[in-house]
């Protein structure tokens, strides 16, 4: 009699669930035993993480008389924290946010065809702060896009010299930014989430502070730079190890210009620019996703 009721209770189980599983769905216990399936894009979506990064810089400065006038290059080594969530509000399903700190500090191959300093190791500190919101869509069972607002800053310090040459000065670059993307995701199984996203926006409030490390005497001044449009694209892949532990690994994809300044009082200017970063990231994520139960009656 006992066999026969654990089958009919098994089979009741299956029929409630069945119409919404699939073979990219994680499968779960709840308390009585019986089996829920949940979407593992929203396990990948809600979760805190701490990685290590690789950042290449690629920065050149124009002129009209130099088209490279100055130039940084060299691959720097990052920490980066992220954390994300993807839950109802009210009726809502499926709010995002994301927020991802990432610190960058290093040396770089400085060069440039004039100036005080033609030839150095600058010293570089770099710290992005991006913000992302939006709403998800489910197209398929195993398929997530999320259309999203994007928000940030970024700051880069030059240390020309690193205070060590007798030629050197320091410089921070600093800009806001705002922009739209699209995040399309696909559960490839029960364990395994991939991730595309891209964004294009502006730049705001861009500006360049320079300062004296102990090098060459310079006025210490501020220009403002002309906003450019930026992009922004990324590949990334979430391993669950468990539910809660999971792997992830990815490539960033960052271009923006920042515009000439206008002539300062003792006859300088910061010129025409070009950025484009990329950066690998590797790191482990903890997922705060609770799964809503799905239980069968006796």
């Amino acid at each position: 009699m006992g066999t026969k009721l654990s089958f009919a209770f098994w089979c009741a189980a299956l029929t409630m669930i069945g119409g919404n599983a699939s073979a990219a769905d994680m499968l779960v216990r709840t308390p009585l035993d019986a089996r829920a399936w949940i979407n593992p894009i929203l396990i990948a979506n809600t979760q805190v993480g701490l990685g290590v990064v690789g950042h290449r810089v690629d920065y050149n400065e124009t002129t009209s008389q130099a088209p490279r006038f100055s130039s940084e290059k060299g691959w720097l080594p990052g920490l980066q924290l992220g954390v994300s969530a993807m839950a109802p509000i009210g009726a809502v399903t499926n709010i995002y946010f994301m927020g991802v700190f990432t610190w960058i500090a290093g040396k770089t191959e400085y060069g440039a065809s004039g100036g005080p300093v033609t030839k150095d190791f600058s010293g570089a500190d770099i710290r992005n702060l991006d913000l992302r919101f939006g709403k998800g869509f489910d197209v398929a069972a195993d398929w997530m896009i999320t259309p999203y607002l994007g928000a940030g800053y970024r700051g880069w310090e030059r240390n020309l010299g690193n205070g060590n040459s007798p030629s050197g000065y320091r410089e921070l670059y600093e800009h806001g930014y705002a922009g739209g993307g699209l995040l399309v995701q696909w559960a490839a199984s029960d364990r395994i989430v991939l991730s595309a996203s891209g964004l294009i926006g502006t730049t705001l409030a861009p500006k360049m502070t320079t300062s004296f490390n102990g090098g060459v005497p310079i006025n210490p001044l501020t220009y403002d730079l002309g906003s450019s449009t930026m992009y922004m694209a990324g590949l990334s892949a979430d391993y669950a190890i468990t539910r809660e532990w999971h792997a992830n690994v990815g490539i960033d994809f960052l271009n923006f210009r920042y515009g000439a300044s206008a002539v300062a009082f003792d006859g300088s200017l910061e010129p025409d620019s070009r950025t484009s970063n990329w950066t690998i990231k590797a790191g482990f994520g903890y997922s705060l996703f609770k799964p809503a139960v799905i239980t069968a009656n006796n």
